[in-house]
């Protein structure tokens, strides 16, 4: 594969691949206001001048190094954009460390905001922590860092599961009152790659508040690029269960084997 096809997978993702169905990616609150005006208006520099006026002080949220690794990448400064996204990846380490530790210290509402209160940290979303590391797979795979991005790549899997052990009776809950509801699973065969999909609202949404068809698709380009079809054929099926029915998607599962016949040695 070659390395020009990392541009069209960042417009895919920078377009809104955002093919998870949640949230955006950025989370906002009222001192980030300004900064995402000026950047809605194209002044990134100016955006980016709002975000560290709002933020002086030495204990920075997540939602600022979010913010600014975003900002960077809009600019093209990809190396201080994964710089800004490693600050905030450092601080959900710090909530996966805290689970690992005390389980029930972390458990509440699902996919609860703690922006309107300032008393607590915010952790990120599901969402965001697992969209943090396929981002920062993003940044290494635009500058050629193929190796990078797959270990940004493990994270997002590894992170994945940790949060899933938090929401699996959630899931197995809704799963069978979708079951209930006469909800039917279907069965796809992709040119050999059968993929099982349950089709329900709350179904999907419930599992791509932590997983995201955006980092499985990701997964699988980068394993594809690599000289992997063995592995990027899961990330693509996987991609496709948690979003049934995404031609883009669908299409990367059935054409992995032919893309890999095509490409010549020295490719």
């Amino acid at each position: 594969m070659k390395p020009s096809r990392l541009t069209l997978l960042s417009l895919v993702l920078a377009t809104g691949l955002s093919l998870s169905g949640c949230s955006t990616f950025r989370s906002y609150n009222s001192e980030m206001s300004e900064a995402t005006t000026s950047m809605g208006s194209g002044r990134v520099d100016l955006a980016l001048q709002r975000l560290e006026e709002n933020n002086k002080g030495d204990d920075k949220e997540l939602l600022y190094f979010m913010e600014k690794g975003q900002l960077l990448q809009l600019k093209g400064d990809l190396p201080q954009s994964t710089t800004a996204w490693l600050g905030g990846d450092e601080m959900i380490r710090i909530w996966e460390n805290e689970y690992k530790t005390d389980p029930n210290k972390l458990l509440g509402d699902f996919a609860s905001y703690l922006l309107n209160d300032n008393s607590r940290r915010y952790d990120g979303q599901d969402y965001e922590k697992v969209m943090l590391s396929t981002l920062l797979a993003v940044n290494h795979a635009a500058q050629g860092r193929l190796e990078d991005a797959r270990v940004e790549i493990k994270k997002t899997h590894e992170r994945e599961a940790l949060i899933a052990d938090m929401r699996s009776k959630q899931i197995e809950k809704v799963e069978a009152e979708a079951q209930e509801r006469d909800v039917k699973t279907e069965y796809k065969d992709l040119k050999g790659y059968p993929v099982e999909t349950l089709d329900d609202p709350e179904v999907t949404g419930l599992k791509n508040s932590y997983q995201s068809a955006v980092s499985h698709y990701l997964a699988g380009f980068v394993y594809e690029a690599l000289g992997e079809p063995s592995l990027a054929a899961p990330g693509y099926r996987k991609a496709i269960e948690l979003r049934p029915n995404v031609k883009i998607l669908e299409d990367a599962l059935a054409q992995v084997d032919g893309r890999r016949k095509s490409i010549k040695p020295n490719e």
